[in-house]
C-alpha cells in the first residue's frame, strides 16, 4: 500500500534566498523585496506532482532518472532546454521530458508552473494494459503537448486536483480506495492527450465478449468494495485489455465500470450511515472512509436515496 507524502516550501525573506530555496532552483536576477516563493508537491508511489509559484523567475533543473516529466505553465511562459532542443511555451501547451537526459526549464516573473513526474515503467504498462500486448520501451514522445483540447484540458484538471492542498484532496491521495483509481485515471488521460506511435490504436474498436467475464468482475466488487478496485486491476484478473473490458461492460450493463463500483460502495456507505448514532461518526468521515468526496457524495447520496445522508445518519424518526 503506497502512503502519499506532502511537502511545502515557502520563502519570503530576501535575506535568506539562497539557503531556503531547493538546490535544483536558482535565481535568474537579485530579488527584491517583496519577494515570495511557494512549492507544493505530492509523491504517490510512481507519481510525483508540483506546483511552483513565484514573484521572480527561476531556473529549474530537472534530474536525469527513468521517468517522463511535463512541464505545464499555467500563468507565464516558460523556457526548456531538453536534448539539446530548446522549447518556449505558454500556458495552453505543455513541455514534455523523456527519460534521464537532465533538462533545464526556465520561466518568467510571477509565474505559476506545474510540473509532473511520470514513473516511466508505470505509464508504459497502463499502455500495455489498455491495448492488451506489449509495446516498446520507452515511449517515443514529442517535446510538446496540447492541453489546451477537450482531452488536455480534462488531465491538466486532474493534475490540478492532485496539486490542490485542501483537506479533501489529502483525504481522497491518502485512501487507497480513492486513490488508485485516480491515479490510474490520469495516467490513461496522459496517454489520450500526448502523441505516440500507438495513440490512433487507442480509438480503435476492440472486440467485445460475453457477459462471464463482466458478471465476475461485479461480483468481485460487490464481494470486495473496500478493495482499490481499479480497471487495470479487473481488467488483469478478467484475463482482457482494459478497453476490451470496458467495452463488455458497456455491451452487456449499458455503464461503464465505475459506475458499479460507485454503486456497490454508495450502499455501503448507507449501511454504515443506518448502523452509527449521531455523534459516532459524520457524513464526511463516512463518504471519505468510501472514497468519496464529500460534495459528490451528498448529491450521489441523494440521488440514490431521495434524502440527504444526515438524515440517515439522524435516524427515522427524522425521515
Amino acid at each position: 500500500m503506497t502512503t502519499p507524502t506532502f511537502a511545502d516550501l515557502h520563502v519570503t525573506d530576501v535575506g535568506r534566498v539562497d539557503a531556503q530555496l531547493p538546490p535544483d532552483v536558482h535565481l535568474d536576477h537579485v530579488p527584491t523585496a517583496p519577494f515570495a516563493f511557494h512549492t507544493h508537491r505530492v509523491t504517490r508511489g510512481p507519481l510525483a506532482v508540483e506546483q511552483t509559484h513565484a514573484t521572480d523567475g527561476i531556473r529549474l533543473r530537472l534530474p536525469d532518472r527513468p521517468s517522463y516529466q511535463f512541464g505545464v505553465p499555467v500563468r507565464g511562459p516558460l523556457h526548456a532546454d531538453h536534448r539539446g532542443e530548446e522549447l518556449d511555451l505558454g500556458p495552453g501547451d505543455a513541455a514534455v521530458f523523456s527519460p534521464w537526459p537532465e533538462t533545464t526549464v526556465v520561466t518568467g516573473d510571477r509565474f505559476d508552473l506545474m510540473v509532473v513526474d511520470v514513473g516511466s515503467a508505470a505509464l508504459e504498462d497502463m499502455l500495455e494494459a489498455l491495448l492488451g500486448r506489449a509495446v516498446p520501451r520507452p515511449l517515443r514522445l514529442p517535446t510538446s503537448m496540447a492541453v489546451g483540447t477537450a482531452v488536455g484540458r480534462m488531465w491538466a484538471d486532474m493534475v490540478r486536483l492532485v496539486a490542490d492542498t485542501t483537506a479533501d484532496t489529502a483525504a481522497v491521495l491518502t485512501n487507497p480506495m480513492s486513490a488508485e483509481p485516480l491515479q490510474d485515471t490520469l495516467l490513461v488521460r496522459l496517454l489520450l492527450a500526448t502523441d505516440h506511435a500507438h495513440r490512433d490504436a487507442l480509438d480503435e474498436r476492440v472486440p467485445t465478449f460475453g457477459p462471464r467475464a463482466v458478471r465476475r468482475c461485479v461480483d468481485y466488487i460487490e464481494d470486495h468494495p473496500e478493495r482499490p478496485l481499479t480497471l487495470a486491476g479487473l481488467a488483469a484478473d478478467a484475463g482482457l485489455s482494459i478497453r476490451a473490458l470496458e467495452g463488455c461492460w458497456l455491451r452487456h450493463r449499458e455503464v461503464r465500470p465505475g459506475h458499479d463500483v460507485g454503486r456497490v460502495r454508495l450502499g455501503r456507505a448507507h449501511r454504515d450511515l443506518q448502523f452509527h448514532r449521531p455523534g459516532e461518526t459524520t457524513v464526511t468521515a463516512v463518504a471519505r472512509s468510501w472514497g468519496f468526496r464529500p460534495q459528490p457524495f451528498v448529491a450521489a447520496y441523494g440521488m440514490r436515496f431521495g434524502h440527504p445522508p444526515g438524515q440517515t445518519l439522524r435516524g427515522p424518526v427524522f425521515a
